[in-house]
């Protein structure tokens, strides 16, 4: 099971947000650019890049994530998301030299388009993100809820070509509180051939055993590594 650091940026700092509220911010890392080399020294093989800004509408962080990729890609791979509500703004990413491309407003609002990326990118480089709350779907940064049900919606996804999802709880996001299992282990049987990734309450060790043992492909740690709950030995022992 792969366990993968989080980078959310705001304001071009790298936080941590409390259940994904504008607002939360606690800042770990004045300057992301140092968070990533931070993680790379501490082994991680694949770093997990979130635009928090451009998830609401702003592309204020632009610049510094294009660095980010730059500079990370020859020493890690990336996944980013937050704000990809195009075809185009997927591949410039791509181009840049990200790995993984993560969508989530676009694929419920653009599902053919979904179709035509996975056909130039292939499955492996795109995952959608099932972010939920109350058994709906959210969409636009957290900031509104879809009326998408998170299971039948991973049914979806599949239909379209979707391999890699991503599933966050958001009101486990960032609380320490412990992953939401119980809709976890839905979601794995809910879809018949996608990889599950995880996001949202991991605090510890076990929790991350709890994941691995139920079948999560990977697991996006933060707040967990960021407060040191969770030894930043764990990612090179993740294989």
């Amino acid at each position: 099971m792969e366990i993968i650091p989080a980078i959310d940026i705001s304001k071009g700092k790298c936080v941590r947000l409390y259940k994904g509220r504008k607002g939360t911010e606690t800042i770990y890392f004045e300057d992301p650019l140092e968070a990533l080399d931070f993680w790379v020294g501490h082994g991680a093989e694949r770093l997990h890049f979130i635009d928090l800004d451009g998830a609401w509408g702003s592309s204020v962080n632009n610049n510094l994530l294009q660095s980010m990729i730059k500079k990370g890609a020859n020493k890690t791979k990336i996944q980013i998301g937050g704000g990809i509500r195009s075809i185009e703004s997927a591949l410039e990413l791509i181009d840049l030299g990200a790995d993984r491309i993560i969508v989530g407003t676009f694929a419920i609002k653009n599902p053919k388009d979904i179709k035509k990326l996975l056909e130039i990118i292939g499955s492996d480089k795109l995952i959608v993100a099932i972010d939920y709350r109350k058994e709906k779907v959210a969409i636009q940064g957290w900031t509104e809820l879809s009326n998408k049900n998170p299971f039948s919606f991973g049914r979806e996804l599949e239909d379209l070509g979707v391999k890699l999802i991503l599933f966050s709880s958001i009101e486990a996001d960032g609380t320490l509180a412990g992953p939401d299992i119980e809709n976890i282990e839905k979601m794995i049987k809910s879809v018949k051939k996608a990889s599950i990734y995880v996001a949202g309450g991991v605090r510890n060790i076990k929790d991350i055993e709890i994941l691995k043992k139920i079948g999560v492909r990977g697991v996006i740690v933060g707040k967990a590594f960021y407060e040191h709950s969770l030894p930043f030995s764990i990612i090179k022992n993740s294989k």
